[in-house]
């Protein structure tokens, strides 16, 4: 397993495109489920996203959400009572010249 450390000194400056939820949100439900159906491109041109992830009931929550099942603020506070932990995604090459292999 590669492991990282990642420069947080881009959190102090405007060099990156950086987008981050700090806590579950409508608008943080409604970014992974858009981000998340593979019959779409990424719908962002974010670098660096830092988001709260949990485990496999995200997918399931996601699929109740797609199929109408659940609202976008039902499906915000359902993720909300998930033990989460958070993400990073380097989604540029810019972005990626601030991750430093240990």
């Amino acid at each position: 397993m590669q492991q990282y450390e990642f420069d947080e000194s881009v959190f102090r400056n405007d060099v990156l495109n950086i987008l981050r939820f700090d806590a579950p949100s409508s608008e943080w439900a409604e970014f992974i489920f858009k981000n998340r159906n593979r019959d779409s491109k990424l719908m962002h041109d974010y670098d660096i996203i830092i988001w709260p992830i949990a485990n496999d009931g995200v997918a399931y929550l996601l699929g109740r959400y797609d199929e109408g099942t659940l609202t976008l603020d039902e499906l915000s506070k359902e993720l909300t009572y998930k033990e989460l932990n958070s993400q990073f995604y380097f989604g540029t090459a810019k972005s990626l010249k601030y991750l430093h292999r240990l």
